[in-house]
């Protein structure tokens, strides 16, 4: 589980902690440490994307892994003209390249379990990404790095699947609301317990079957 003390992150990681060991990966020890001893059984591993040239320095020896869910990310609101080449550098670091990097080093453990990957991505990569371009890209950029290992990993065994959520009631979405100039307001806005469920719908899925991408948004309230 990368990015597990977000909000979603850490909504997926207890829906889940009933049926698998866990590995927590995230930036903060502390909060990870605080986090795993609140699940019979879970296990930490200090992780951040952004800064880490090489992820494989500390990674945890795991010879087969089930499920591999990726819901960590950052966002930053930005005209094109006006975004930094630093912003475009430290999204794409988390929200590509460090799936990438994660994915890669699991990939033998994921199929020798026959394991399944899920990625948490963003209805950002499915609309128009005027004011938010850098992160829409690496959105973007994300599913077609997921289309490619479905394509590659499926006669491995390894099923992949992402998740398109729209606007969720996370401490995120508040920095989105603010950078946008709007209101948060959650009751809006989808669940992050919402979210861990359909990944539980996915990893529930009758074993002949393989749900490669699940759109959700929140109900429309006037």
């Amino acid at each position: 589980m990368v990015g597990a003390t977000g909000g979603i992150g850490a909504e997926v990681a207890a829906a889940l902690a009933d049926r698998y060991t866990l590995w927590l990966a995230g930036r903060d020890e502390t909060e990870l440490k605080e986090f795993a001893g609140k699940l019979p059984d879970a296990h930490c591993w200090q992780l951040d994307l952004a800064a880490d040239p090489d992820i494989s320095d500390n990674f945890p020896e795991l010879f087969s892994v089930d499920v591999l869910v990726h819901c960590a990310g950052v966002f930053q609101l930005g005209d094109v003209a006006e975004t930094d080449p630093a912003v475009w550098r430290e999204l794409f670091a988390v929200n590509l390249f460090g799936v990438a990097s994660v994915t890669r080093l699991l990939l033998p453990a994921l199929r020798a379990a026959r394991g399944r990957v899920v990625l948490v991505n963003s209805t950002a990569a499915l609309g128009p990404p005027a004011h938010r371009a850098a992160y829409a890209a690496s959105k973007t950029a994300l599913r077609v790095f997921a289309e490619a290992l479905h394509r590659e990993e499926l006669p491995n065994g390894v099923r992949v699947t992402s998740i398109y959520p729209g606007r969720v009631a996370t401490p995120m979405q508040q920095t989105v609301r603010r950078m946008e100039g709007g209101r948060y307001e959650p009751e809006r806005y989808l669940d992050p317990a919402s979210v861990a469920g359909a990944v539980r719908s996915v990893l529930a899925a009758p074993p002949d079957t393989h749900l490669t991408e699940l759109v959700i948004e929140p109900e429309w309230r006037p």
